[in-house]
């Protein structure tokens, strides 16, 4: 009985939901896709609610001159906005077309398209059908719409003003179209359009774009809004009813605009370098001629000339002037090739009537860096490298052509060291027009026993010469600073065979003859800085590898100021010891271009030193003055500098009164600089003790005493030179 009940219950809840239905244009939902029509509730609300889909016209007739809009709401069985469903359209009897077969609901739950007769010429009514799908529920809706037949033709098309080849529009004119109509009414209205060639091509506008015609004729007003004779003859236009086949074809003819002036555009690049230098030889020159309304002007013939064609430069290959005409965009381009002579040059451009521009911004520079421009520069000279490794320095290369101009952007400078590391490799790069590039460095093994390493950098580049006659071009005859296999000159002494480690780096193609056989002037005369391997020049001028060498100190952080030479007068006064000898140190000396530290067979040359603190000063009867020192590192072998920044501070026994004259900090020197201090006795005190603290950059303290008497040594003393 219970089950009887149960199932009598459903019977009559699926009836009362049969009940239920739409109004006009409303739609209808089931349980699944092919569920019959009438409102029935969605699956598991239990509350008889239903997913629906309704269809509403913004006007319910029809016309091809009166579209009207198809509106589509869909909503869930909760009764809220389903989104993002695509709804499907079609009408009945296939009398309309659709903008779009299906859209996509919104937020709101509203998808839309237009409608409009198919064909035009159809009358009668016919039944917009949507449907989508809610969930897993088919809803459809439905509205009916009547169609009012078109049958409207186009009479006549003409125009005021172009309608002969004889009689073109001018350039940047405008005319009125005329179009006359049948069988348009206010009942009937169509829709007229006009096609153009030069609208589609952005050069002239038709105003208004389209017409709802009641009556005839229409007008339109055509306006060349680009010089469009300028690419056509004529414009073809076409009228169009909208949703018919009735079209017309006129021929608007049309005048070309004058040039009015050609412009200089760009040449890329803007440099260019000599032949046979393997850099860029050539430039891409552009002009554009434009009209009066500076609009861009096809089919114009442009003469082209270079101002000079010193070196051999040509234009398009050739030493005459071209002809070229300008493209859809106005533009003609030339090529310009460099020759063997750096120079300035300007391209003209000319036209016809007396129109002319000439090109800037282009010049043919040497390109490969010079013996003689190629420089080099450390940071630091005397670096805190002896006992530390990671102490940082970078030497930095600025390479220009023969002529002091920067070579181009990513020359390759390769540089080698003798100890700690360098960077393999560096390219050039320019700031404010200037061209450099640096290489960084860090202290590391190996380390020299006199603490002075070689740095050298070489780039492909050319030998110097002497420009005799003024050509910028090698001459047979002319004076050239010949370039053999550059080395690491490890005792930087100019003489390769004076160390077995002195390594080479072999040019291509190497040479076998020996190296500026003749007399040089000074400016091409090679020094220490400029190492080249006897007997490996080619005898030529031509390509080679530049270089440059530098001497780098590696300084002990611990100082061992001296006093200086024997022969010098860097002695303040009288120095001796009570017994036996003076302390001295023999040293190799520092090293420089004119007065290198080891001879031509490698041999050291050396001097004789004496330590601040190894004897007591006798300064006589002076009571105050002035003492002066080298401040030098606590190298074995050398008599190097202090690091670079090291500072001095001094101190004095009670009556001694000390202060620092100069020297501190310490600058960056290839040989020990100098520091002076001030003494001065109190009345009544003859002798003290000052107490000096040479400080390295990485905190490293020296400190050491220098007993000073005012007196002259006793008889007994031994003096000290």
């Amino acid at each position: 009985m219970t089950v009887l009940k149960r199932f009598v219950s459903l019977l009559a809840l699926l009836a009362l939901a049969s009940c239920g239905g739409g109004g006009s244009g409303s739609g209808t939902s089931g349980f699944g896709p092919g569920s019959g029509s009438g409102s029935t509730p969605s699956p598991g609300t239990g509350t008889g609610a239903a997913a629906s889909l309704s269809v509403t016209l913004s006007n319910s007739t029809v016309s091809s001159a009166a579209p009207v809009t198809v509106t589509a709401t869909a909503l869930d069985a909760t009764g809220q906005p389903a989104a993002n469903l695509v709804v499907s359209f079609t009408s009945t009897n296939k009398l309309g077309t659709f903008s779009s077969p299906t859209a996509l609901t919104n937020a709101s739950g509203v998808a839309t398209v237009t409608l409009s007769p198919s064909p035009s010429s159809t009358s009668g009514a016919d039944t917009v059908v949507a449907t989508a799908t809610v969930g897993t529920t088919l809803v459809t809706g439905s509205v009916g719409f009547s169609l009012v037949a078109t049958t409207a033709t186009i009479t006549s098309f003409t125009t005021a003003t172009g309608s002969a080849s004889a009689t073109p529009l001018s350039a940047y004119g405008q005319t009125i179209l005329t179009v006359g109509l049948s069988g348009a009414s206010s009942a009937t209205p169509v829709t007229l359009s006009v096609a153009s060639a030069c609208v589609a091509a952005g050069k002239a506008t038709i105003s208004p774009a389209t017409v709802s015609a009641t009556s005839s004729p229409v007008t339109l007003t055509y306006k060349d809004t680009g010089g469009c004779g300028s690419t056509l003859s004529a414009d073809t236009l076409t009228a169009s009813i909208s949703g018919t086949s009735a079209q017309q074809a006129l021929q608007l003819y049309l005048s070309s605009p004058q040039a009015n002036n050609i412009v200089f555009v760009s040449a890329t690049p803007q440099t260019i370098y000599l032949q046979s230098t393997g850099l860029t030889t050539s430039s891409q020159v552009v002009f554009q001629v434009n009209d009066a309304a500076n609009n861009a002007l096809p089919g114009q013939v442009v003469s082209m000339n270079l101002s000079t064609f010193a070196g051999g430069l040509t234009l398009n290959g050739g030493q005459v002037p071209i002809n070229q005409t300008t493209d859809s965009n106005g533009r003609v381009t030339a090529l310009v090739n460099s020759g063997t002579v750096p120079t300035p040059v300007r391209v003209t451009a000319s036209l016809s009537g007396g129109i002319s521009t000439v090109s800037s911004n282009l010049a043919v520079a040497v390109g490969l860096p010079s013996e003689q421009n190629f420089s080099l520069s450390q940071r630091q000279i005397n670096v805190e490298g002896y006992n530390r490794d990671g102490t940082s320095n970078s030497y930095t290369i600025i390479a220009s052509d023969r002529l002091g101009n920067p070579v181009p952007d990513g020359t390759a400078v390769n540089f080698v060291a003798e100890g700690g590391q360098v960077q393999a490799v560096t390219f050039t790069a320019s700031t404010n027009g200037l061209s450099s590039a640096t290489a960084q460095f860090q202290t590391a093994q190996p380390r020299p026993a006199d603490g002075r390493i070689t740095v050298l950098a070489y780039a492909l580049g050319e030998k110097s010469f002497i420009d005799a006659n003024g050509n910028n071009v090698y001459d047979s005859g002319e004076l050239f600073q010949d370039l053999g296999n550059p080395y690491l000159d490890t005792l930087f002494n100019g003489q390769f065979g004076s160390s077995p480690n002195n390594q080479y780096v072999t040019q291509s193609p190497s040479g076998s003859s020996a190296c500026n056989p003749s007399a040089l002037p000074a400016s091409l005369a090679p020094d220490v800085s400029v190492p080249i391997q006897p007997g490996t020049c080619t005898g030529s001028w031509g390509k080679a590898y530049v270089r440059r060498a530098v001497e780098t100190i590696f300084s002990t952080s611990a100082a061992r100021p001296v006093w200086g030479p024997s022969s010098g007068s860097q002695w303040p006064g009288g120095s001796a010891v009570s017994s036996g000898s003076c302390p001295s140190l023999t040293l190799l000396r520092p090293n420089s271009v004119s007065a290198p530290a080891y001879d031509a067979s490698g041999n050291p040359i050396t001097s004789t030193y004496y330590p601040v603190g190894g004897a007591v000063l006798y300064v006589g009867g002076v009571t105050s003055g002035v003492i002066s020192f080298l401040v030098s590192d606590a190298n074995p072998t050398a008599l190097n500098p202090v690091a670079a920044g090291s500072t001095i501070s001094v101190s004095a026994t009670t009556g001694l009164t000390v202060s620092l004259a100069g020297g501190s900090p310490v600058p960056s020197t290839s040989a020990p600089s100098g520091a002076s201090i001030n003494y001065a006795f109190a009345s009544g005190v003859t002798s003290g003790t000052l107490t000096m603290t040479i400080t390295s950059p990485s905190g490293l303290a020296t400190t050491l005493s220098q007993a000073i008497v005012a007196s002259s040594p006793p008889g007994s003393a031994v003096l000290c030179p």
